[in-house]
């Protein structure tokens, strides 16, 4: 079964996170992706640690986790004849996504007028740290200056700690679904209309949005959000405990599972209790409900306590590893990371299909492509040039 964007056509200039991301979403949804790189040393992520393999093979696993599902191609965007021809790559595509500095493409000669007498239908998806306008258009940004300036950095530590950033890139894979999500309403409506556009997303805007409640609860009240730890911001006890061995997180902050935790630790009074019976009465008191909590759970291991918990119904994870992530018997059923082989190195982990759907599902149908792979492929089938062709686009080194 062919995925839902089958005979879609993405052309992919972006580099990094944000913009590799939504591509490849695209692509695992049945799109046909080419990354256009530059021809000396490629898309700027294939240089970045951690590595699998050695010497001339070995390869960037930054790299391959955004980008399966796609074909490469080389292009020398300073040869005027690179330029030329990734237009005819534009030309007969659906999508373009790129994630350089506003005006980036302008200077690539590829202005909105440009592409709008390329390919009328083409939906650009442009990816930046604060938007293609505003007084901070032309800063530099990465996923740490977005967590930063977004607020989520100063939510997220220990009360009397720093803020901490997130243990990985939520600014950037925020704004690559935020992306895919915007570049497929645009597909919708160029369905219906036959009609291109431009999106603008921004790093900045797409961290803000994840702020919940602590925007509105300034504006209300003037009150800022403190950081809580690992505590639940509204209701308790919600929060890291520590076991025998380990630690552990449940959430029995609503006040149906307050009742069940409170019976499974046989201390069903604590329902009748004025200071426990109401989720706002325990945040009032949480200090005192969480030592109650943790005096009893020190008493078991984080299996035990695990399988207690999740058997009366309680929201309950061990807090995994790496390792237990990946050895996970959910994950592996759901096939939510994947292996393909690379060459020169073996199998590499890749992450799987995460949107499950039942009549067009995604695939992973290509591993990540190393560098030009699909020069020849794609310049021969896509744009119909001749070997004769070919062999000049590379002796004059456009390829």
């Amino acid at each position: 079964m062919a995925g839902p964007l089958n005979g879609i056509t993405v052309i992919d200039m972006s580099r990094f996170i944000a913009g590799p991301y939504c591509s490849m979403l695209l692509g695992d949804m049945g799109a046909d992706v080419i990354k256009v790189e530059s021809k000396k040393k490629g898309e700027d992520s294939r240089g970045l640690i951690p590595f699998a393999g050695k010497g001339n093979k070995k390869v960037s696993l930054y790299y391959t986790q955004y980008n399966k599902n796609k074909r490469s191609i080389t292009i020398d965007f300073y040869n005027p004849k690179g330029i030329d021809l990734l237009k005819q790559l534009i030309k007969k595509a659906d999508v373009l996504v790129e994630n350089f500095r506003p005006g980036t493409l302008d200077k690539m000669g590829l202005t909105k007028e440009v592409l709008n007498e390329l390919n009328p239908s083409l939906i650009v998806t442009s990816i930046s740290g604060f938007g293609q306008d505003g007084p901070y258009r032309n800063r530099a940004a990465f996923d740490c200056i977005g967590q930063a300036m977004g607020g989520i950095m100063g939510l997220t530590g220990e009360p009397d700690g720093s803020p901490l950033l997130t243990g990985t890139w939520i600014a950037d894979f925020t704004t690559g679904i935020y992306s895919a999500f915007g570049t497929v309403c645009a597909l919708f409506n160029k369905q219906k209309t036959n009609e291109g556009q431009f999106l603008d997303l921004s790093l900045l805007e797409c961290v803000v949005s994840l702020l919940a409640t602590a925007i509105p609860n300034y504006v209300e009240s003037g009150e800022i959000q403190p950081r809580r730890g690992n505590r639940d911001n509204v209701t308790g006890p919600a929060n890291a405990f520590k076991c025998k061995d380990g630690m552990i997180y449940f959430h029995a902050g609503t006040d149906p599972l307050f009742k069940r935790l409170a019976t499974l630790m046989g201390q069903p009074e604590l329902n009748e209790n004025p200071k426990y019976c109401t989720a706002d009465r325990r945040m009032e008191n949480i200090f005192d409900i969480e030592e109650i909590v943790q005096n009893w759970i020190k008493e078991y291991s984080t299996s035990d306590a695990e399988n207690l918990l999740a058997e009366a119904g309680i929201p309950v994870s061990k807090i995994a590893t790496v390792e237990d992530v990946v050895n996970n018997p959910q994950i592996k059923h759901r096939e939510a990371i994947v292996y393909r082989d690379y060459p020169g190195v073996g199998k590499i982990a890749l992450p799987g299909i995460t949107v499950k759907m039942s009549k067009t599902p995604g695939e992973v149908k290509r591993r990540p492509p190393t560098l030009g792979e699909h020069n020849v492929e794609i310049l021969s089938k896509y744009l119909g040039l001749s070997n004769e062709e070919i062999n000049k686009l590379k002796d004059e080194e456009v390829i």
